[in-house]
């Protein structure tokens, strides 16, 4: 835990590499110092086709689903650090945003 997903426009593409998207984002969450680095898992997915209201059509945003047990101190701060992250990799004339989000009771895992 956590699962992070990352959703980016594919208009950034020119702009980052999903390579660099994804270690960004993973080292903010070992850096936030709340979980095991084995088992941080995140992953990456780009969108063709979406309206981002009358704005910027260049986004990117990190969700990060995790087990509950943090308060809303740390899970503010991991989203800050994602997104300070992102800001470092020199991105410009895109809106990023992260957010941190309690897995329900009902979930489930199984590693064979």
């Amino acid at each position: 835990m956590p699962h992070c997903v990352i959703e980016i426009a594919n208009q950034l593409s020119s702009s980052v590499t999903p390579d660099q998207l994804l270690r960004c984002v993973f080292d903010a969450h070992v850096k936030s110092g709340l979980f095991d680095t084995d088992h941080i898992k995140v992953r990456c997915t780009g969108y063709d086709h979406h309206i981002s209201g009358t704005g910027s059509d260049r986004f990117i945003h990190a969700t990060s689903h995790i087990k509950a047990g943090r308060n809303a101190e740390q899970k503010q701060q991991l989203s800050n650090m994602i997104v300070q992250g992102l800001i470092d990799l020199g991105i410009t004339s895109a809106s990023m945003s992260a957010q941190v989000v309690d897995l329900a009771p009902s979930y489930v895992t199984f590693t064979d």
